[in-house]
């Protein structure tokens, strides 16, 4: 692929004015190679959206991210993004972060104290266990009894995980999904009317992480 754009179905044309697909939001931090390589593997209608005015253009946004928290935040500010992300979810339009992504939704980070996040999830970003590694590789995700406003799961899933800090959601209702690593229930994935996180990497959790990013792309919902 020579480019960073999904060719999307017949009829659609991802240079016109108005494209009513998916955003892709370029902050310089997200992993946006594996993210692009999925999207076109399930034919998804997308495009970057790289400065603040071409957000108001797409139905639904994706924000993808890796990395630490406190420079993923300076760097939506520095490329003006952070308050078009703000009006687009005051909006109504479905927005889902991916890892890094999920916990720019919450308030703050433990990873760097001081430094707000964007708040669409009333959460706080915590480190996963203190003094634990790294959570990475594939871990069952099952529905939480809050169940959040994602359609549920129709089964247990596996999905791939690499992070060290969680997103904490302050009421059990904003939880969707979640996981068991190292004997404590960690949180899998977040929703919240029309905003929606995972911790997991759906690029990277084989067909059933490539049904998650198909189901929001065409439908902007979160369905695990």
């Amino acid at each position: 692929m020579n480019k960073l754009r999904g060719t999307g179905p017949p009829g659609l044309s991802s240079g016109s004015s108005f494209v009513q697909s998916l955003g892709v939001v370029d902050y310089g931090v997200g992993n946006m190679r594996s993210v692009a390589n999925a999207l076109n593997r399930v034919g998804a209608d997308w495009e970057v959206a790289r400065h603040p005015g071409e957000l108001t253009r797409f139905q639904r946004l994706l924000l993808p991210g890796v990395g630490a928290f406190g420079s993923a935040m300076a760097s939506l500010a520095g490329n003006g993004l952070t308050d078009s992300i703000m009006d687009a979810a005051d909006a109504g339009v479905p927005i889902l972060g991916i890892c890094l992504g999920m916990q720019l939704l919450s308030e703050q980070s433990d990873e760097s104290p001081g430094v707000l996040g964007l708040g669409l999830i009333a959460a706080q970003t915590k480190t996963i266990t203190p003094g634990m590694a790294t959570n990475t590789g594939f871990r069952r995700v099952r529905l939480s009894s809050g169940g959040g406003d994602a359609i549920p799961l129709t089964r247990e899933k596996d999905f791939y995980f690499n992070h060290s800090f969680h997103v904490v959601p302050a009421m059990p209702d904003l939880i969707s999904a979640t996981f068991q690593w190292n004997q404590q229930e960690v949180v899998a994935a977040v929703s919240s009317r029309n905003i929606f996180g995972v911790q997991f990497h759906p690029e990277k959790s084989q067909g059933q992480g490539l049904a998650v990013l198909r189901k929001f792309a065409n439908d902007g919902v979160l369905q695990l």
